[in-house]
């Protein structure tokens, strides 16, 4: 007997919002359907200079820009010892494979009205919860940091005052999206590192054959990489 499932259209669901931006999900409960399927979806909306603290997730995710054309994203792979740092614009597409550490910004001018909003969709079937994406934070309030004594971060960081590792820990309040000032720099994409160009693809019916309306087999030779990151069968 074939299931059934409510494919009407359903609003995100808020889980964050603040002075930079908000970041709203579909949840499993709302959609029993991507319990079944095993997919995760959120979305991202960030103003201009606002910022995604790093973090994490559970499961690999795909995600592709909606609007906006001053986007950046630092992203830590697994396994790699340097950060990717990666411009973003409208229609891009990125994955973000299992294990990466990753932060997103909008360097748009903080007068001007160009949001960026990315969606994203996971591969939940090693998830927590299937249908659901769990993030794990790094910094800002509700870190993972924050659960440990001042003591041990002391130590964990090789920080030689309680002083340093309190300022580690507890200088930064804001939860996942926060706006910064001016003043504050990040580092700048550099596309034309090994390796860079290839994460990022604005043009998917060059790197995808589609059949009948479908996506059906991987085409460009570039893009065999995002196998290897565990993004391809996301899309």
């Amino acid at each position: 007997m074939a299931l059934e499932f409510d494919l009407t259209p359903k609003y995100s669901e808020k889980v964050v919002e603040g002075e930079g931006g908000e970041y709203r999900s579909w949840s499993s409960t709302q959609l029993p359907i991507l319990s079944h399927t095993k997919v995760g979806a959120g979305r991202l909306l960030l103003h201009p200079r606002g910022f995604a603290l790093p973090h994490y997730a559970d499961s690999p995710k795909v995600g592709f820009v909606l609007q906006g054309n001053n986007g950046v994203v630092g992203m830590v792979l697994a396994n790699e010892p340097k950060e990717v740092v990666l411009k973003l614009k409208k229609g891009d597409l990125i994955p973000v494979p299992l294990g990466a550490v990753s932060w997103w910004f909008n360097d748009g001018d903080s007068d001007s009205n160009d949001d960026l909003e990315i969606v994203f969709l996971g591969d939940t079937s090693q998830a927590h919860f299937p249908g659901n994406i769990t993030y794990f934070f790094i910094a800002g309030g509700g870190s993972m940091l924050g659960g440990f004594s001042t003591d041990f971060v002391k130590k964990a960081f090789g920080m030689d005052t309680n002083e340093e590792a309190n300022k580690l820990v507890k200088s930064q309040n804001g939860v996942l999206v926060i706006k910064l000032d001016d003043t504050k720099t990040l580092p700048k994409p550099k596309q034309n590192e090994p390796n860079n160009n290839n994460l990022v693809y604005n043009n998917l019916e060059e790197c995808l054959k589609i059949e009948s309306g479908f996506w059906s087999k991987v085409q460009n030779p570039n893009f065999l990489s995002w196998e290897k990151l565990g993004c391809v069968q996301i899309i």
